[in-house]
Protein backbone atom coordinates (compact mmCIF):
# COMPACT_ATOMS: atom_id res chain seq x y z
CA UNK A 1 0.00 0.00 0.00
CA UNK A 2 1.11 3.64 -0.79
CA UNK A 3 1.86 5.43 2.59
CA UNK A 4 2.83 8.86 0.58
CA UNK A 5 0.22 11.58 0.19
CA UNK A 6 -2.83 11.42 -2.11
CA UNK A 7 -2.63 13.07 -4.94
CA UNK A 8 -6.17 14.40 -4.47
CA UNK A 9 -7.02 14.81 -1.02
CA UNK A 10 -10.58 17.02 -1.69
CA UNK A 11 -11.70 13.49 -2.86
CA UNK A 12 -10.84 11.53 -0.19
CA UNK A 13 -12.61 14.53 2.09
CA UNK A 14 -15.57 14.38 -0.28
CA UNK A 15 -15.79 10.45 0.43
CA UNK A 16 -15.25 10.59 3.87
CA UNK A 17 -17.66 12.97 4.27
CA UNK A 18 -20.67 10.73 2.19
CA UNK A 19 -19.00 7.77 4.21
CA UNK A 20 -19.92 9.86 7.59
CA UNK A 21 -22.97 10.87 6.38
CA UNK A 22 -24.55 7.38 5.93
CA UNK A 23 -23.33 6.21 8.93
CA UNK A 24 -25.45 8.92 10.17
CA UNK A 25 -28.45 8.21 8.81
CA UNK A 26 -28.09 4.43 9.20
CA UNK A 27 -27.99 5.36 13.00
CA UNK A 28 -31.10 7.31 12.75
CA UNK A 29 -32.85 5.09 10.82
CA UNK A 30 -35.47 2.36 12.16
CA UNK A 31 -35.86 0.22 9.06
CA UNK A 32 -38.72 -1.68 9.95
CA UNK A 33 -40.60 1.50 11.51
CA UNK A 34 -39.69 5.16 10.58
CA UNK A 35 -40.33 5.73 6.80
CA UNK A 36 -38.71 9.49 6.81
CA UNK A 37 -35.76 8.07 8.36
CA UNK A 38 -35.75 4.64 5.45
CA UNK A 39 -35.78 7.67 2.84
CA UNK A 40 -33.62 9.61 3.99
CA UNK A 41 -30.92 7.02 4.44
CA UNK A 42 -31.87 5.85 0.54
CA UNK A 43 -31.30 9.21 -0.57
CA UNK A 44 -27.68 10.04 1.59
CA UNK A 45 -27.23 6.56 -0.31
CA UNK A 46 -27.93 7.48 -3.78
CA UNK A 47 -25.94 10.99 -3.42
CA UNK A 48 -23.02 8.61 -2.18
CA UNK A 49 -23.31 6.40 -5.23
CA UNK A 50 -23.86 9.26 -7.76
CA UNK A 51 -20.79 10.57 -6.53
CA UNK A 52 -18.96 8.16 -6.45
CA UNK A 53 -20.10 7.30 -9.86
CA UNK A 54 -18.75 10.53 -11.34
CA UNK A 55 -15.46 10.55 -9.13
CA UNK A 56 -15.03 6.76 -11.10
CA UNK A 57 -15.86 8.04 -14.63
CA UNK A 58 -13.14 10.99 -14.13
CA UNK A 59 -10.38 9.09 -11.96
CA UNK A 60 -11.02 5.28 -12.10
CA UNK A 61 -11.73 3.70 -9.09
CA UNK A 62 -10.37 6.22 -5.93
CA UNK A 63 -7.38 3.52 -4.30
CA UNK A 64 -5.06 4.33 -1.94
CA UNK A 65 -2.44 6.76 -3.74
CA UNK A 66 -5.40 9.66 -5.40
CA UNK A 67 -7.93 9.55 -1.62
CA UNK A 68 -5.02 7.51 0.73
CA UNK A 69 -6.51 4.73 2.60
CA UNK A 70 -9.07 6.53 4.55
CA UNK A 71 -9.84 7.71 1.18
CA UNK A 72 -10.40 4.41 -0.56
CA UNK A 73 -11.81 3.07 2.06
CA UNK A 74 -14.89 5.57 1.94
CA UNK A 75 -15.30 4.52 -1.49
CA UNK A 76 -16.06 0.77 -0.70
CA UNK A 77 -18.12 1.74 2.01
CA UNK A 78 -20.23 4.01 -0.48
CA UNK A 79 -20.05 0.96 -3.27
CA UNK A 80 -21.14 -1.51 -0.49
CA UNK A 81 -24.10 0.02 0.81
CA UNK A 82 -24.84 1.58 -2.53
CA UNK A 83 -29.25 0.12 -3.51
CA UNK A 84 -27.84 -0.02 -7.82
CA UNK A 85 -26.63 -3.35 -8.11
CA UNK A 86 -25.10 -2.88 -11.66
CA UNK A 87 -23.24 0.23 -9.68
CA UNK A 88 -22.00 -2.49 -7.45
CA UNK A 89 -20.88 -4.89 -9.62
CA UNK A 90 -18.94 -2.22 -11.52
CA UNK A 91 -17.27 -1.35 -8.71
CA UNK A 92 -16.86 -4.64 -7.66
CA UNK A 93 -14.60 -5.28 -11.08
CA UNK A 94 -12.71 -2.03 -10.43
CA UNK A 95 -12.19 -3.02 -7.20
CA UNK A 96 -10.62 -6.15 -7.91
CA UNK A 97 -8.49 -4.46 -10.29
CA UNK A 98 -7.30 -1.94 -7.35
CA UNK A 99 -6.03 -4.72 -5.20
CA UNK A 100 -4.13 -6.14 -8.04
CA UNK A 101 -2.45 -2.77 -7.97
CA UNK A 102 -1.91 -2.73 -4.95
CA UNK A 103 -4.70 0.53 -4.48
CA UNK A 104 -7.09 -1.23 -2.22
CA UNK A 105 -6.84 -4.03 0.50
CA UNK A 106 -8.05 -8.13 0.30
CA UNK A 107 -10.36 -7.67 2.86
CA UNK A 108 -12.87 -4.75 1.19
CA UNK A 109 -12.68 -6.80 -2.10
CA UNK A 110 -13.66 -10.17 -0.27
CA UNK A 111 -16.65 -8.08 1.37
CA UNK A 112 -17.95 -6.67 -1.64
CA UNK A 113 -17.39 -10.05 -3.60
CA UNK A 114 -19.90 -11.43 -0.75
CA UNK A 115 -22.32 -8.34 -1.10
CA UNK A 116 -22.72 -8.67 -4.92
CA UNK A 117 -22.88 -12.60 -4.84
CA UNK A 118 -25.54 -12.54 -1.94
CA UNK A 119 -27.27 -9.52 -3.67
CA UNK A 120 -27.48 -11.50 -6.66
CA UNK A 121 -29.12 -14.52 -4.46
CA UNK A 122 -25.54 -16.55 -4.88
CA UNK A 123 -23.98 -18.53 -1.68
CA UNK A 124 -20.92 -15.61 -0.56
CA UNK A 125 -17.19 -16.51 -0.68
CA UNK A 126 -16.13 -15.48 2.38
CA UNK A 127 -18.77 -14.93 5.26
CA UNK A 128 -18.89 -11.49 5.65
CA UNK A 129 -22.69 -11.09 5.02
CA UNK A 130 -25.11 -11.73 7.89
CA UNK A 131 -29.11 -11.44 7.92
CA UNK A 132 -29.79 -10.10 11.48
CA UNK A 133 -33.64 -12.39 11.91
CA UNK A 134 -35.62 -12.26 15.62
CA UNK A 135 -33.20 -14.69 16.74
CA UNK A 136 -29.76 -12.46 16.19
CA UNK A 137 -27.61 -12.21 13.16
CA UNK A 138 -27.39 -15.33 10.70
CA UNK A 139 -24.18 -15.76 8.56
CA UNK A 140 -25.82 -16.08 4.79
CA UNK A 141 -25.11 -19.30 3.01
CA UNK A 142 -21.48 -20.19 2.04
CA UNK A 143 -20.25 -21.51 -0.89
CA UNK A 144 -17.73 -24.47 -0.29
CA UNK A 145 -17.94 -24.01 3.89
CA UNK A 146 -14.87 -26.57 4.38
CA UNK A 147 -12.49 -24.10 2.83
CA UNK A 148 -13.88 -20.97 4.30
CA UNK A 149 -11.41 -20.26 6.48
CA UNK A 150 -8.63 -20.72 4.22
CA UNK A 151 -10.27 -18.43 1.68
CA UNK A 152 -10.67 -15.77 4.40
CA UNK A 153 -6.93 -15.98 5.24
CA UNK A 154 -6.19 -15.36 1.74
CA UNK A 155 -8.27 -12.23 1.85
CA UNK A 156 -6.11 -10.81 5.18
CA UNK A 157 -9.57 -11.74 7.20
CA UNK A 158 -9.74 -13.55 10.31
CA UNK A 159 -11.18 -17.10 10.80
CA UNK A 160 -14.72 -17.27 10.66
CA UNK A 161 -15.22 -18.26 14.24
CA UNK A 162 -13.83 -15.36 15.67
CA UNK A 163 -15.79 -12.87 12.97
CA UNK A 164 -18.95 -14.53 13.94
CA UNK A 165 -18.39 -13.50 17.69
CA UNK A 166 -17.93 -10.09 16.62
CA UNK A 167 -20.69 -9.80 15.29
CA UNK A 168 -22.62 -11.20 17.61
CA UNK A 169 -20.79 -9.33 20.05
CA UNK A 170 -21.79 -6.05 18.17
CA UNK A 171 -25.36 -7.03 18.30
CA UNK A 172 -24.74 -8.37 22.51
CA UNK A 173 -26.61 -11.34 21.48
CA UNK A 174 -25.26 -15.39 21.97
CA UNK A 175 -25.49 -18.11 20.66
CA UNK A 176 -24.27 -20.42 17.87
CA UNK A 177 -23.27 -19.71 14.80
CA UNK A 178 -25.71 -21.62 12.94
CA UNK A 179 -29.12 -20.74 13.94
CA UNK A 180 -30.19 -22.90 10.45
CA UNK A 181 -28.35 -23.33 7.66
CA UNK A 182 -25.97 -20.55 8.02
CA UNK A 183 -22.67 -22.09 5.65
CA UNK A 184 -24.54 -24.62 4.10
Amino acid sequence: MNAARPTHPQIALTLLDLKRAHQEARANADLYDDEEARDDLYDVEDAGTETLRLIIAVHGWPGHSLVGEAGADAAWWIAHHSEDRAFQRQALELLDSAVQAGEATRDRLAFLTDRVRVLAGRPQLYGTQFDLGEHGPRCFAVEDPEHLDTRRAEMGLSPFDAFDKLVRGFYSLPGPADSGGSTQ
